[in-house]
């Protein structure tokens, strides 16, 4: 006896797991997804169409299923073109009208489940900001930063013009030479009066050579 109910508890427990995500499924309605614009979003231009995907696919009967965009002061804009997609049938779009002023704008649904046949309906807001911030526009513009040369001074931020002709090549080959030298190698003498150690010994035989002369013009 106690075999026989164990079992019947087991096999109504199996049941009852089976079939609830079928009663999930059925006690749902074809809810808002996501959308392009999606809800909450702000959008630099007022888009050509807009797209919802809902949880369910939708029943395709003629006045079930619908998209209404309204703009400022509750004025439809929508063509009034809204369809269901032929290769995915829980996505829906619509058409809006061109040159649409900046502004918030509500979109509104109606569906009819192709699952449960229930009926379901909503809205969402998306707003239109002309110059609203996009990717590129986020990105900061690069900075110039000072960089420490050589001789331990630091560059100035702002970049200076770039010298060309003679005078920057003959700069250019100076610094290019005279870069990890030590400063007595840098300085090259330049042709100034010969030291005066080196030139006595010829100055003292010029002298004695003219004072023999001067003796001999005497004789």
């Amino acid at each position: 006896m106690r075999r026989t109910v164990f079992k019947l508890l087991w096999l109504a427990t199996l049941l009852v797991a089976m079939q609830y995500p079928l009663a999930t499924r059925l006690l749902a309605h074809a809810g808002y997804e996501s959308s392009v614009p999606a809800a909450d979003e702000v959008v630099a231009q007022v888009p050509q169409q807009v797209e919802v995907r809902f949880t369910q696919e939708l029943f395709r009967r003629e006045g079930s299923n619908s998209l209404e965009v309204y703009g400022p002061g509750e004025l439809r804009v929508d063509l009034g073109d809204s369809a269901i997609d032929d290769d995915d049938r829980k996505l829906m779009t619509v058409s809006l009208q061109p040159d649409l002023a900046d502004g918030d704008y509500t979109v509104r649904w109606r569906t009819l489940s192709a699952d449960d046949g229930d009926e379901a309906e909503g809205e969402f807001l998306f707003t239109v900001r002309a110059g609203s911030p996009t990717p590129e526009t986020d990105q900061p513009a690069p900075t110039a930063t000072a960089q420490p040369v050589e001789n331990g001074s630091e560059a100035t931020a702002t970049a200076q013009p770039a010298e060309t002709g003679p005078e920057a090549t003959a700069t250019a080959e100076s610094a290019s030479s005279g870069a990890g030298e030590p400063p007595s190698e840098q300085a090259s003498p330049g042709p100034g009066l010969p030291c005066m150690g080196s030139s006595l010994p010829v100055l003292l035989l010029l002298g004695a050579l003219m004072l023999r002369r001067g003796r001999g013009k005497k004789n």
